[in-house]
């Protein structure tokens, strides 16, 4: 049952202030999800375990955010915007605590959870919500800058864990989070305003254990594959079938979590297969380049932070002048370039890591990261705006679903398969840095691959969008002929 009527968005100073809120709440998000982006080599160290083990530091995070994601748009419905967004900074409060105070592992991983409830809640509403409040003709000129605050955390979290973790440790690292997640909880309480009517939608509880169970299954096959083929083959297996059980679920329900409605216009689904690739690709450098500076190159994990810094404010500063590209030039040549431009900066991490020559692996991640955030806001902006309204919200919550099953996978596919070369190599004799080097030009080997097949997909995608393009020209010119007849 719905409320009396839809609240009316703010304007002037209270719509700033919401917007500046908003930000900042997707800067907590993207900080807090890249938080342990430079800390695998340390965890798994500190704690004595395999970086496939350490590596659930990081996926524990995607499949909670990727779960909660999925509930985001029925939890808006129910309690609101401004409830909601409040809920999220408690959760990611007492989860930095946690971590602060952490015993052991295990509550380590409980921490990371509960902070992935905020991230799973901020990033698909964050992007409806400034969607619904933008100015005319600024929706696109919104998510642009939404896109460089996020690549802005990205750019700014490596140095600053880098620097905690070596100097400090791990565990203070979390006050960070715990601070910023604490002034939002303060700040967020007059700025944000709820901005769409509310019903008790209904919550399918069968389909929440199906979709964290099943990606549960799949990322930890994946992770685990590497070292031994069964049973982490048999686990995968079955991860895949219970996500294809939600998925039927979905298509049969008359209120499912995840409205897949929006997967039946071609451009955005198209769309969100290149967005799967495009951050794969980021999370690999998130990931990867880092373990190789500490692992290969046995720089300290501050030093490794600093050396990340320029490589992804190249994908920040690039974010910004995706939008007007896009109106400039549209999306041809715009994201074939983009992947174009990503699998040359692999090609030239390739054979730098092989000789250890730094500073060119360096410069060729920052081309890739470039060639990625040139494109990568601009297919966000033509898949939600290729949706009619009514369903752009449930195109939002899935595209922030994908963005986290892409990152999972990633994480569980490189991280799985350099974790069992480093094990493998060093039983054999072989010292950590060459075996570490060994399983960073192993990687980038598979992510290249994954890159041409992009490439492919990516000049289809362009076809679609200006054949649909071509379509909406054409209904506009035959009502403008009727109108003129009539």
């Amino acid at each position: 049952m719905a409320d009396a009527g839809t609240p009316s968005p703010p304007t002037g100073a209270a719509r700033t202030a919401m917007i500046v809120v908003l930000f900042a709440s997707n800067l907590l998000a993207s900080f807090t999800q890249s938080l342990m982006n430079i800390a695998l080599d340390y965890v798994a160290t500190d704690f004595h375990i395999t970086l496939s083990q350490a590596n659930w530091m990081v996926l524990a995070f995607t499949i909670v955010t990727a779960t909660t994601i999925t509930m985001a748009a029925k939890l808006l419905e129910r309690i609101g915007l401004h409830k909601l967004m409040t809920i999220g900074y408690v959760f990611s409060f007492a989860g930095s605590m946690l971590g602060f105070f952490a015993w052991d592992y295990p509550a380590m991983i409980a921490a990371r959870a509960l902070q992935a409830v905020c991230t799973g809640l901020c990033f698909p509403l964050i992007n409806e919500a400034l969607l619904t409040i933008a100015p005319k003709g600024k929706a696109a000129t919104l998510l642009t800058v939404n896109s460089g605050v996020i690549g802005v955390a990205l750019a700014f979290a490596p140095p600053v864990t880098g620097l905690i973790i070596t100097h400090v440790g791990l565990r203070p690292l979390f006050l960070i989070p715990a601070a910023l997640a604490l002034v939002l909880i303060i700040a967020g309480r007059p700025a944000i305003h709820n901005l769409y009517a509310r019903r008790k939608a209904h919550i399918d509880i069968p389909s929440v254990l199906l979709s964290f169970v099943g990606l549960a299954c799949f990322l930890y096959g994946l992770n685990e594959i590497s070292h031994e083929l069964f049973p982490p083959l048999v686990i995968m297996l079955v991860g895949i079938a219970i996500l294809a059980i939600f998925v039927h679920r979905q298509l049969h329900i008359a209120e499912p979590l995840l409205n897949l409605a929006p997967l039946r216009y071609p451009v955005f689904t198209v769309g969100e297969v290149l967005v799967t690739f495009a951050f794969m690709a980021s999370l690999y450098m998130s990931l990867l380049v880092p373990l190789y500076l500490e692992g290969a190159a046995s720089y300290s994990p501050f030093i490794a932070g600093c050396m990340c810094i320029v490589p992804i404010l190249c994908y920040a500063c690039c974010c910004f002048p995706s939008g007007r590209l896009l109106r400039k030039h549209g999306v041809w040549p715009l994201v074939p370039a983009g992947f174009a431009v990503i699998l040359i900066g692999y090609i030239g991490m390739y054979f730098s890591s092989a000789q250890l020559l730094i500073f060119a692996l360096l410069a060729s991640a920052a081309v890739a990261y470039a060639g990625l955030g040139a494109f990568f806001p601009a297919v966000k902006t033509v898949d939600l705006d290729s949706l009619p309204r009514k369903i752009s919200s449930h195109g939002s919550s899935i595209h922030s679903t994908i963005v986290q099953i892409g990152s999972s996978i990633s994480s569980a596919l490189f991280v799985g398969i350099m974790s069992g070369d480093v094990i493998h190599l060093m039983a054999g004799g072989m010292s950590k840095a060459d075996a570490y080097a060994f399983g960073f030009s192993h990687t980038l080997l598979i992510a290249i691959g994954i890159l041409v097949v992009a490439i492919i997909l990516a000049f289809v995608y362009t076809r679609l969008v200006n054949r649909q393009k071509g379509r909406a020209a054409a209904a506009q010119d035959d009502a403008g002929a009727t109108g003129k007849s009539g």
